[in-house]
């Protein structure tokens, strides 16, 4: 009623002599499933967050993406740098190579030698490029097909060893080998998405260099085979020329575009002696003269061949130092974008956080105080005022000086629920006091009425001397016991204790007896084997009354021709144990377990139909006395209750007490077994069969039709048969009720109920 996860169990307890109010016990549910994460406050600020996060992550990849590139494009060009450096060393070889054979097919047989070693010298590094491009991986077509085309190479060696080709087909063969290799597209000429200057200034100076030991060797091939001849062919002095212009353009464009630390090295190379024997070489070709020495000037070219060559070394190594910058370089920037990446997403996980705690967080501290309210103070507030122990009602609901109007209205909202709830409470607390109060009230009515009427009955008992009139008495005082059973048992769920008790120990067979006289078909109860024991006189009563409910529940729900049993022995523990035995029709498993919840008063007696309210008292009386009662299957068909009674209820046995009249009959229950001694009643007219007693000692009612077979006798009748001593018969029945009621009437109190 106050909060959707509490229910109010309405519990009573009772204490001898003092009356406590009915008290809710609050217990906990379960709570309810938890919601989903995107139907969360968390989860809608993460759908917020999504698109500008998502947004932000593809500019950031997008560079990522580009630096990617350029890092594998600064990595790659290192390895092209190398694949192109051993392209330049095979160039190398190959000039001085087409230069010899060039001698040699001019008629220079003394250089034979020297061009087999050369041609190893190819051999070796065409191998190393072929092995360099193969660890590299496939490499550009360009590279391949240049590298295809050398295998051709021994074709033409062969034809030039065997003098089939001539000098300048052969020259021109290497050339256009030569040729491929120099402009041989390896990928340097645009390895990065962002073309570097300086990168490009050092590919620049790279093809420049070619250029002019292109051109340097090409003079050294053709006039060195001038010189041998010692005149020039049509064309070679033109081809000369040109072939000088083009080595000065190609110095020229690379002093241009190598750097510092490589121009000292091409001017030395430029202005050395080597090359003013070139320069000289130049002039006289210049002049139209072809003589010269062949080897003089293969020497001064070759060395200044080598010189250009070193240089060219120089400038792959700057290009390789520019590719490792820029690796770094894409290095720094993958790893600065990865930083931003990550603070990016990290800042927005925080923005998030903070926006949901900025809301989460005093929601927290509401739905925290909300249910300290719920679960504490107002149960501790309507505690009091049930106990009227004090009517302060419970505190507000506090939140944080910082909360946002929004969580502020909540907790007023939360604050006018609990007033309200607080305000129900009180009404109900005051209408349940009332009710109580009435009932408790009616109840002790009822009981005094009944104790009267009781009175009444046992007067008009000892006055009459009829024995069918006095078995309608017996009938009725039977009846008004059952009603006076039922009026105490009000008062236990109430909270009320009885006033009546017994200051002596009784035997556990008279207190079972009492508790037999008060149910309806108590013909129908057979008391087997009970073990002698003594009650404690403080619990006969409450202890009757108990076993009476479970007896007539037993009763109510076996068949009319089967008898309930009751049994009591001792357990090797002390305690003693009494079992009510009948053969209904049992219960199932769930039944059972309702029903011992319903004895261990973990219910309600209020939210249960009113056909268990035998089980809500006997749950009390056995929380009272601290009795464990339950309720099992037999073990043929039927049920039983088992009651164990604590040592500390039980009393050893009390010294004999007897109550004499004048006829010198004992008054205790074992009276109601035993006839009166022969010489105090004189012989009678035997009784119907309304009179005899039942093998457990209480006296057996007359069915009608069996009555009416009975004549009665007419008032002329009577006056004229042999009438018994009317106060010999005053006593025998006397002493049969005095001996019935001493069992019935120290037996009762409150507490708890029935099973079934």
């Amino acid at each position: 009623m106050w909060n959707s996860r509490r229910s109010i169990v309405e519990r009573t307890s009772a204490v001898p002599g003092h009356r406590r109010p009915i008290v809710p016990e609050w217990r906990t549910e379960p709570p309810g499933p938890r919601p989903p994460g995107r139907a969360t406050i968390r989860g809608r600020v993460a759908r917020l967050l999504v698109v500008p996060l998502a947004a932000i992550l593809l500019l950031l990849g997008d560079l990522v993406i580009k630096e990617v590139d350029e890092y594998s494009a600064a990595d790659g060009a290192t390895a092209t740098t190398e694949l192109g450096m051993a392209a330049q060393g095979l160039v190398h070889q190959l000039q001085l190579e087409r230069d010899l054979t060039a001698l040699v097919l001019a008629g220079g047989a003394r250089w034979r030698a020297d061009l087999a070693g050369q041609r190893l010298r190819v051999d070796s590094a065409r191998t190393a490029l072929s092995g360099l491009r193969d660890a590299e991986g496939p490499g550009p077509e360009a590279v391949r097909t240049t590298v295809a085309q050398l295998e051709e190479l021994g074709r033409l060696r062969v034809e030039v060893d065997a003098g089939r080709i001539g000098r300048q087909p052969a020259v021109q063969s290497y050339t256009d080998r030569i040729a491929a290799l120099n402009r041989m597209d390896i990928g340097l000429d645009a390895p990065f998405p962002d073309p570097d200057p300086e990168l490009r200034r050092g590919l620049a100076a790279m093809q420049a260099l070619s250029d002019a030991k292109e051109a340097t060797s090409a003079a050294r091939g053709l006039l060195g085979a001038a010189h041998v001849r010692g005149v020039f062919e049509d064309g070679e002095q033109a081809g000369l020329a040109a072939l000088f212009a083009v080595r000065r353009v190609a110095l020229a464009d690379a002093d241009r575009y190598v750097s510092a630390s490589v121009q000292d090295r091409l001017e030395r190379a430029a202005t050395g002696p080597d090359a003013t024997a070139v320069t000289a070489a130049e002039q006289a070709v210049a002049s139209g003269s072809p003589k010269g020495d062949p080897e003089g000037w293969l020497r001064v070219t070759t060395v200044l061949l080598d010189e250009l060559a070193a240089t060219q070394s120089l400038v792959a190594d700057d290009i390789r130092a520019r590719t490792d910058d820029l690796r770094e370089e894409a290095t720094v920037d993958l790893l600065g974008l990865g930083a931003v990446i990550l603070l990016a997403l990290i800042g927005a996980l925080l923005l998030g956080r903070s926006a949901t705690t900025g809301i989460t967080r005093p929601l927290a501290r509401l739905v925290s105080e909300a249910d300290a309210a719920a679960v504490r103070r107002l149960p501790a507030a309507v505690a009091r005022l049930q106990d009227g122990t004090g009517a302060e009602p419970p505190p507000p609901v506090v939140v944080s000086g910082n909360a946002g109007a929004e969580i502020r209205s909540v907790a007023d909202a939360l604050n006018r629920l609990q007033s309200s709830a607080y305000g129900l409470a009180a009404e109900q607390a005051v209408l349940r006091r009332n009710t109580v109060d009435s009932m408790a009230n009616l109840g002790r009515r009822n009981q005094n009425l009944l104790r009267r009427q009781l009175s009444f009955i046992t007067q008009l008992e000892r006055e009459e001397t009829d024995p069918a009139g006095l078995a309608n008495l017996f009938e009725l005082d039977h009846l008004a016991t059952r009603m006076r059973r039922n009026a105490e048992s009000l008062l236990v769920l109430v909270g009320e204790a009885t006033p009546r008790s017994w200051s002596r120990p009784l035997p556990m067979s008279d207190v079972l007896r009492a508790a037999i006289a008060e149910v309806e078909d108590y013909r129908r109860v057979s008391l087997r084997r009970i073990d002698d024991a003594f009650t404690a006189g403080a619990y006969v009563a409450d202890l009757a009354h108990m076993v009476a409910e479970l007896v007539e529940n037993g009763l109510t729900f076996s068949p009319p021709d089967f008898d309930v049993e009751v049994h009591g022995r001792w357990v090797d523990d002390g305690s003693y144990l009494i079992a009510v035995v009948d053969q209904g029709v049992g219960m199932s498993p769930e039944e059972l377990a309702r029903a011992n919840a319903r004895l261990s008063g973990a219910e309600s007696f209020t939210v249960a139909p009113t056909k268990f309210l035998g089980h809500y008292v006997v749950g009390h009386l056995a929380a009272k006395l601290g009795v464990r009662v339950e309720i099992c299957q037999s073990p043929v068909t039927g049920t039983t209750a088992r009651v164990r009674l604590p040592a500390r209820l039980l009393a050893p046995a009390p010294e004999p007490t007897t109550v004499t009249t004048a006829t010198t009959t004992t008054f205790s229950i074992d009276a109601v077994q035993v006839p009166p001694p022969p010489g105090l009643v004189p012989p009678v007219t035997p009784v119907p069969p309304a009179a005899d007693v039942t093998e457990n000692g209480l006296v057996k009612r007359v069915r009608r039709a069996q009555r009416a077979a009975v004549p009665r006798q007419t008032p002329a009748t009577r006056a004229t048969a042999e009438r018994p001593v009317p106060a010999d018969i005053g006593a025998t029945m006397t002493a049969l009720r005095r001996g019935l009621r001493l069992g019935a009437s120290d037996t009762r109190s409150d507490e708890n109920g029935n099973p079934r």
